[in-house]
This record gives structure tokens, sequence and C-alpha cells, in this order.
């Protein structure tokens, strides 16, 4: 009989108890990720060895052990009193026995595909130790050199390697700053062609499928956020399964997007870090200006909140990569995020000038890109300046509460309500100057 076993996952799914009026069972370790991969397939099908393999705990084993080791977890949960469990194949294919599933709560059968999918989604995060201001100079440094190798200055590049190389002794990064050296090094006397990597028509088409959802996820409103954050998450595994890390890179940048407008800034950071060392590691110049950028945002909005956190030579250093990009390898001229978010920030430290010559340098970039954000950015700066340049009695300052106003309308029509939201309190502020005034 099974209707008398309870089940308790305790600990974070560190521990699962299995309990009767006869015995008591503690499983851990790898019996854990097994009970958990076994509550989260779908009855009547049975837990593959390949499926099991793939998982965190037991993933270093071959599949042959994986098999026998599943086998001898289940005869000790049997032994214990709780035979519970039932395979196709002993050693390659199991599930539990359907009257015992059916009495489990649909909550507990969630917490465990929550748990497997979190400790999956913990396993990609191969730069977490490094320290974030290390990241964004080395990142810095790197696309400045690969700005040099494209320009045909490979000796500079070389330099500014060699400080990169200094920045930080994780493992990783080393790794790819070597990566970037051969790049260079194929440059200066003898270049060869790269070694060509063969992709089947599936991978091609699943990598175009990933890129596609990622530039939508950056796009979607405001409502839909949490959603695609969550299908990003699941895309970001098929990616790594198949070994693509410029979709990666492109997934982390657009998951770092997406974490920054939710405020979750440490998510955002974990983010940010993957993609800029996948981006420098990929060598595609327009990546590395996109995700320099989002770096570089990141950071000034943390730094924003807490002026310690980050000092301003780091988040800049970052924009004025994507600005090098542009002005010395005319890449990205689609979008004037950069001057926009320089024209921001110097409004907020209350350099005006700074703001408006930041403005005048965005606005030829806008006439041709008329990309919504940055149109919306765009008329948010310069209603704050135009407001806080001038009087309320003055025609300008009602020019400024126009642009204001258009930008809460764009906003809101692009979906972004949380930035709506921001740019109607300021709004709220200078029309109460006005009422103030009457």
């Amino acid at each position: 009989m099974v209707d008398d076993i309870a089940l308790s996952i305790e600990g974070s799914a560190k521990r699962i108890t299995l309990k009767s009026a006869r015995s008591e069972l503690f499983l851990r370790g790898k019996s854990v990720q097994f009970f958990l991969a076994l509550l989260a397939t779908d009855s009547p099908r049975y837990l593959a060895t390949d499926e099991l393999h793939a998982l965190s705990d037991w993933r270093l084993m071959t599949v042959s052990s994986v098999g026998k080791q599943a086998a001898r977890i289940v005869d000790s949960i049997a032994k214990s009193g709780f035979p519970i469990i039932e395979w196709e194949m002993k050693t390659a294919g199991w599930r539990l026995i359907s009257e015992f599933r059916n009495s489990i709560a649909d909550d507990l059968i969630q917490l465990a595909r929550q748990s497997l999918s979190d400790s999956q989604w913990a396993r990609l995060f191969r730069f977490s130790s490094v320290d974030t201001a290390d990241v964004a100079r080395w990142m810095q440094l790197c696309g400045s050199a690969l700005i040099d190798m494209t320009e045909g200055q490979p000796e500079v590049g070389y330099t500014k390697l060699r400080d990169a190389s200094l920045v930080s002794g994780d493992e990783g990064i080393l790794a790819i700053s070597n990566v970037l050296a051969t790049r260079l090094g194929q440059k200066l006397p003898k270049p060869h062609l790269p070694v060509q990597k063969s992709s089947s028509a599936s991978e091609f088409l699943e990598a175009a499928e990933a890129r596609r959802i990622a530039a939508y996820a950056r796009t979607s409103p405001s409502s839909e956020w949490e959603k695609q954050y969550a299908i990003l998450r699941k895309t970001l595994l098929k990616m790594r399964a198949v070994g693509d890390t410029t979709s990666q890179a492109i997934i982390f940048n657009a998951l770092s997007v997406l974490a920054r407008r939710m405020g979750h800034m440490d998510e955002a950071l974990d983010c940010i870090r993957e993609a800029a060392a996948l981006a420098i590691f990929s060598g595609d110049l327009a990546l590395i200006q996109n995700v320099a950028f989002n770096f570089g945002n990141i950071l000034s909005g943390i730094a924003r909140h807490d002026p310690n956190s980050f000092k301003s030579d780091i988040f800049l250093g970052l924009i004025d990569l994507d600005i090098e990009l542009r002005s010395r390898l005319r890449i990205g001229y689609d979008s004037a995020q950069a001057e926009l978010l320089c024209s921001y920030l110097s409004y907020e430290s209350g350099d005006f000038e700074g703001a408006g010559a930041r403005l005048s340098q965005a606005e030829p970039v806008i006439s041709v890109s008329q990309q919504p954000y940055d149109i919306a950015l765009y008329e948010r700066v310069k209603g704050l300046l135009l407001c806080d340049r001038h009087k309320p009695q003055d025609a300008q300052f009602y020019e400024g509460i126009t642009a204001l106003e258009a930008s809460v309308t764009i906003y809101t029509n692009i979906g972004n309500l949380v930035a709506a939201e921001e740019v109607s309190r300021d709004l709220s502020l200078r029309r109460e100057m006005l009422q103030s005034r009457t």
C-alpha cells in the first residue's frame, strides 16, 4: 500500500524524505536528483538514461555507470520499505508507480521541476566568480583591440591585449584572451585560414530561432518580460547543448536587458558578465558593441542608487567602446543609445551643457534610424533639460512639457509601461511647478 507514504522535499531540494507508518528514508546526493527527475517525468513515460545523465550531479559519470547507479538506488529505496519505482529495463528506464505518483500533490511536482530547472540554469554561469569591474575593463580593452585588428593595426591591439591579460587571472577569461591573441597573430607575419566548423541544418535553424526569440524579448512589452525571461532561459539551455557560444552571448545579453528592466540587478550582472566574455570570444563586433552598451547601462543604473558600487570610468569606458566602434568602424548606426545614455547621465550629474552636447550628437543618428526607444529617451532628456534650464513662464518650459508628454506616449505605445511611469513622474513634477506659478 502506498497511500500512507508521505513525501517531503526539504532544504532547497537538497534532501527528500519518504515516510510511512513502518519506515522512514532520507535521500541525499545523486538520489535526490534521480527522485526529482522521476517526479518531473510525466506519467506514464519512463525517465531515460540520457535525461538522467544530463543532470548536474550525474553529468561526470559515463552513461553505462548512470544506469547501474540508478538501479542500485531503486533497489535501496525498495529494500527500505518503499517499492514505488518500476522500470522498463532496470538500467535504462524508470518511473514512479502510478498509484504513488497520483497521490503526490501538484505543488510538489512543480517544485521538483523548478528545482531541476534552477540546477541546470546555475551551471550555465562560467564567470560568476570574476569581479564585475574586472570583466568590464577587460571587455573594453579586448573590444578596442579587435577594432585595431579590423583597421589593420594588430601591433596596437597587442599592447591592449597585454593590458587586458593583467586585469584578471580567471582561467576562462585568460583562455578567451589567448584565443583573441591567436586571431591577432594571424594578422601579423603569416596569416592562415581558421579551421572551419561543420554545422548541421537543424543546428543552424535552432540558432536562428534562438536569436529571433532574443530579439523579440528585448522589444517585448513590459507585461511579457517575466514570460520572455523564462523562455530565454530554456532557449539558452538548448544553445548550450549544441555548443553555440555566439547565440549564448546574444541570449545572455537579452536576459540582462530584461533583468535590468525588471529591477533584478544581481541577475542582470550575472547575465551580462557571461555575455561580455562570450561576445569577445565570438569576435562579432556588432554584438560586442551591443553588449558593451548594456553592460555600461547596467553598471550606471547600479551606481545611480549606490555611488560606491562602481566608479564612473568603468561604465563610461564601456559606453565609450560602443561609440568607438561606431566612429572608427561605422558599426551601429541603427541606434544612438550610447549618446543618449551619456546625455541622461550628464543631466543627472548636473552637467546640463554636456547633456545638451550629447543630445545633439544623437540627433543625426536618430533622424536615420528612427528607433522608438531612442526617440522616447531623446524626448525625455530634451524635456528635462528644457524644463530645468528655464522658468515655468518661459516658452521653452512648455516645449519641455510637450517633449515629456511625447516620451510617455512613445513608451506606452511600445509597451514599456515601466519607463512610461518613470517619465510620467518627471512630467507630474514639472506640471506641479506650472500650477504653483499660477
